[in-house]
């Protein structure tokens, strides 16, 4: 992560990074480093990767220039490509980046497929840019006071800038009760910090702050693809170079599985290249989710862990993570946090299945209508939320600002806004690579025709002709048969379910010793309805 402090006139920067620095820190194993000077404060956070021997000092031009980089790069193939995720650590490839920002501008790094946040000073023009990757996977945030402006990678650093107000945008906050939990756009909880968007630069210069695209949607080929088995060969081999990039360096590799497909998918492919690989699973013990990511850990001889969710403790592992996640992340969401500390132990490279199921599938994918739109978001409605129509009408200017087909508006906002806080959260704990969303890959998915990918058709056969061993006869979580079931089965299957629970419901109501499956693996009404629960949570 980076942070740092631009100020408006020289002044010491030390006392300011050196608080930033402790706000935005996580855990002991980051390491931090500091470059304090009278016109710009930088600061560094990283976690370091076993055994990979990385300096993170900043490379330096022969005009006074110098780059920073957090996080880490896969390939780079208009620039001569890179050996591996380590490679893109060393002071050598940061020398590279710094040339070709210097030489092309920021377009240059339109290809560079990573998770990563750079920043680039000019001291001559006094001049500093902020770079990250095409789908922002390190939040960064901004805020300017008259003292000056800044930035991190965590709102609470941003605001322990001289002069900044702490004061809240209660627009921001209707918008999470309205939208799936989080905000719009680049709001955050606080009224002038707000978040970089994705593939952007951002300039601060003494003149102020602009924001700049150097990549948008518009630049895919987007559903042309003809011939399917050609396209399903291509897949196959992009997604394998996926995982082996991804897999670099890692000497426990891992990932948290689930009972759906994302993780899943891999899990198969990780296991054909590497033994070892570990999993953890986080949910209800009696869960169909726990079971079935159980069996299909089974199925290649992985290693499997169980996190239960709802033991003791529950709801102040979660809200002990509301600050160093910025109160962006709502108490549903937070589940997601309290097996972080496992993984340390667990693992060091942590495969995340992020967004498998809009890259490769159906989930937020719609045509063009606001309606289909809010529907993928989703619109809550309520007391507290934007009137139906008021929500119709900001979809539609959503759709209106996407730079590309309408169904990224869902790109730009619910991914950056809500699906990346889960990720960036686990980022001081493991390294965190996301195979979904490797450039190659997701842009080769990004061909594929609606036909073929509405109700998850052609994700469903590549998972299933690809790895029969974890996907022909293990069911999909949700809904309960296997995928490329037919639909005469999966209701079948699902009313079958249904009388059994409520079967083993009414015994154990009887007084016999049974225990009732879970559907879900966080059933939240259940024990959000407890009384003593509701007290605690509503304060």
């Amino acid at each position: 992560m980076l942070f740092g402090w631009f100020p408006t006139e020289t002044s010491e920067t030390l006392p300011v990074i050196s608080s930033m620095a402790a706000a935005v820190r996580v855990t002991d194993a980051e390491q931090v480093r500091l470059w304090p000077t009278g016109t710009l404060g930088v600061g560094l956070i990283e976690l370091p990767l076993d055994g990979v021997d990385a300096s993170m000092e900043p490379a330096r031009g022969h005009d006074g220039s110098v780059l920073w980089m957090s996080g880490e790069a896969f390939d780079w193939p208009s620039h001569g490509g890179l050996r591996g995720a380590a490679d893109s650590r060393t002071p050598q490839f940061r020398s590279r980046l710094l040339d070709a920002i210097l030489a092309q501008g920021a377009e240059s790094i339109a290809d560079l497929d990573g998770e990563y946040q750079i920043a680039v000073w000019r001291p001559q023009q006094r001049t500093l840019q902020l770079l990250n990757d095409r789908f922002g996977a390190l939040p960064m945030y901004l805020g300017s006071s008259p003292r000056g402006t800044a930035f991190a990678g965590g709102v609470r650093g941003v605001v322990l800038g001289p002069g900044m107000s702490c004061e809240p945008d209660t627009q921001a906050i209707r918008e999470a009760v309205s939208f799936g939990g989080y905000r719009l756009g680049s709001r955050t909880n606080i009224r002038d910090v707000r978040m970089m968007p994705p593939a952007s630069v951002v300039t601060i210069s003494p003149a102020g702050t602009s924001t700049k695209r150097y990549w948008t949607w518009s630049e895919l080929r987007d559903g042309d693809a003809t011939n399917e088995q050609e396209f399903l060969e291509e897949a196959r081999a992009r997604w394998r170079a996926a995982i082996a990039t991804r897999l670099d360096g890692a000497r426990r590799p891992g990932l948290t599985l689930s009972g759906g497909l994302d993780s899943r998918a891999i899990l198969a492919e990780a296991s054909r290249q590497r033994s070892g690989v570990r999993t953890l699973t986080y949910g209800v013990p009696p869960s169909d989710d726990v079971k079935i990511a159980r069996r299909a850990a089974r199925a290649v001889n992985a290693e499997w862990e169980l996190f239960p969710l709802y033991a003791d403790g529950w709801l102040e592992r979660r809200t002990n993570r509301i600050l160093e996640t910025d109160g962006l992340m709502d108490l549903v969401d937070l589940m997601h946090t309290e097996a972080l500390p496992k993984l340390p132990s667990a693992f060091d490279v942590y495969l995340s299945g992020y967004i498998g199921d809009a890259v490769a599938g159906s989930t937020l994918f719609f045509g063009s209508r606001p309606e289909d739109f809010l529907a993928t978001m989703p619109y809550y409605g309520g007391e507290l939320a934007f009137s139906y129509a008021d929500a119709h009408r900001m979809a539609e200017e959503m759709i209106a600002a996407t730079p590309g087909a309408p169904r990224f508006a869902a790109y730009e906002q619910k991914l950056p806004q809500s699906t990346n806080r889960i990720t960036a959260a686990a980022r001081p704990f493991a390294i965190v690579r996301r195979p979904f969303v490797d450039y190659r890959f997701f842009d080769w998915c990004q061909r594929m025709p609606p036909a073929w990918r509405m109700s998850h058709r052609w994700r469903e056969r590549w998972l299933v002709s690809t790895y029969p061993e974890c996907f022909a006869r293990l069911a999909n979580q949700q809904t309960g048969v296997p995928p490329e079931s037919s639909r005469v089965r999966w209701q079948v299957t699902r009313t079958a379910r249904f009388l059994w629970r409520r079967a083993l419901g009414t015994a154990r109501s009887a007084g016999l010793d049974v225990t009732v499956p879970e559907r879900s693996y966080h059933p939240d009404d259940r024990y959000w309805s407890q009384p003593a629960e509701r007290a605690d949570i509503e304060g």
